[in-house]
């Protein structure tokens, strides 16, 4: 009897103990489970830090060295981008603020008269762009340079510059100016003399003129010089040079014969004016009217006539 005690007493030992291990070992893969699910949690809270920080990283573009700061790892991020075309560039969105350039032009020029409120063209020996003779008087321009600049981030600009520009006033074959009349009298001024006695391949008065441009322009483009220009401004110069320029062939079968006279002619030290421009990209016509007589107006004889030019011309560079 006691032996049958004793083995059903181990018996029960051995099948206690058996099943604790089944249940440590149920409860171990619990525990896994568990620790699995934990460890997908953090993973994913990790991967969206990373996300969160590389968002926040200051991109370093190529050629700039990186600022560090204090706990930060060693490295450096590099972005290159390339456009394909589909997207501009930022440097296009931003407008250009001034724009540099040079202009030549060439046109007609005559002579007006607006002392009566009326506008009145020179008339007598003193009319210009004659039949046959329609370039002769002509008005040449130089823009040596011009800085267009552009107002705040708007379609206006603000043009100045220096230019040198030529009148050439045409008198035809039979007239030539002068400063004085048959009988020659102090301050008397300028006068176109008529002399058919000799007939004149070339009968001119050339003026040079230093001036500074300012104009107010119009233009919607980003560069300044590019679609529809629309400008008004003034102008204000320094008289450079006058020249008479006269040929004619001798009556004595010499050849031709070249006269070059250097004289102010009674002209006006200074000159002042208004001017308009329209033009579509580097092409423009330019319209300028001195407000202020071409000679001198406190002599006997005063010439009253003012230089009025329309020019086409062209920016460069």
């Amino acid at each position: 009897m006691k032996k049958f005690v004793y083995t059903l007493s181990l018996l029960c030992f051995f099948v206690t103990s058996s099943f604790a291990q089944d249940a440590n070992a149920s409860e171990s893969q619990e525990l896994t489970k568990k620790e699995k699910r934990q460890l997908k949690k953090e993973t994913k809270k990790k991967e969206k830090e990373l996300k969160r920080a590389k968002k926040s990283q200051s991109t370093i573009k190529i050629g700039e060295v990186p600022i560090q700061e204090e706990g930060d790892s060693p490295g450096i991020s590099v972005d290159v981008k390339v456009n394909l075309g589909d997207e501009p560039n930022e440097d296009k969105k931003n407008p250009v603020k001034i724009q540099r350039g040079m202009s030549l032009s060439y046109g007609l020029i005559s002579l007006i008269d607006l002392s009566s409120g009326n506008l009145d063209f020179s008339s007598g020996g003193w009319t210009q762009n004659r039949a046959g003779t329609f370039f002769a008087s002509s008005a040449r321009s130089w823009d040596i340079f011009y800085n267009q600049y552009r107002l705040a981030n708007s379609s206006f600009w603000l043009r100045t510059g220096a230019s040198i520009e030529w009148s050439v006033l045409d008198f035809g074959n039979s007239n030539y100016i002068s400063t004085f009349t048959q009988f020659p009298e102090s301050g008397v001024g300028v006068t176109v003399i008529q002399d058919t006695s000799l007939d004149r391949t070339k009968s001119r008065l050339v003026t040079s003129y230093f001036e500074i441009p300012l104009e107010l322009i119009f233009n919607g483009s980003r560069d300044g010089n590019r679609g529809l220009t629309v400008g008004i401004g003034g102008y204000l110069g320094l008289r450079a040079q006058t020249s008479r320029k006269i040929r004619f062939e001798d009556r004595y079968g010499a050849g031709n014969v070249n006269e070059l006279t250097y004289n102010r002619f009674y002209q006006n030290p200074f000159i002042y004016g208004l001017s308009v421009r329209l033009g579509y990209g580097d092409i423009f016509v330019k319209g300028k009217v001195a407000l202020i007589p071409m000679f001198q107006q406190n002599l006997i004889n005063p010439v009253p006539y003012q230089a009025a030019s329309v020019t086409l011309g062209i920016d460069l560079l």
